[in-house]
């Protein structure tokens, strides 16, 4: 992801939207709503990627406790977040995107929609980039 986002985000190319897909019980809806603390703290990103790391490598549980320690580990506000985790305030928007993200018929995480075109799993960058300079240059002959 840092790529697309240096590459075609930062550089206002490409509008990235992201929906969470808490498919996978209680912890995949924790640690989305974890994410939105973080995010809360402008820190969204540093956390979201930490947590993936971290699930490839460890599969810590996703409790509070671990979930407290990430947001540490990216510096941010512990307590604040914390509170934030506790207090549940992104359930239903998490609820709310996963049934969107499903009614799309998106299935299994990763998935990518790239003006509709669905790409499924976590791909090389090269199979973005063919994606999005193919739907660039549609958008730039119309």
């Amino acid at each position: 992801m840092g790529r697309i986002r240096a590459e075609y985000v930062s550089t206002g190319k490409v509008r990235f939207v992201y929906k969470h897909f808490a498919i996978l019980g209680t912890e995949s809806n924790r640690a989305a709503e974890a994410s939105e603390c973080a995010a809360e703290q402008g820190q969204f990103w540093p956390f979201h990627d930490l947590v993936f790391t971290d699930q490839v490598a460890n599969r810590t549980s996703l409790n509070q406790e671990s979930l407290v320690n990430f947001a540490g580990q990216v510096g941010l506000d512990t307590a604040a977040f914390g509170e934030c985790l506790s207090s549940n305030r992104y359930s239903l928007q998490i609820s709310r995107e996963t049934q969107t993200v499903q009614s799309l018929g998106v299935r299994g995480t990763p998935g990518f929609l790239v003006n509709g075109l669905f790409i499924s799993g976590a791909q090389p960058f090269e199979v973005f980039e063919q994606v999005v300079e193919e739907q660039l240059a549609a958008l730039e002959g119309n």
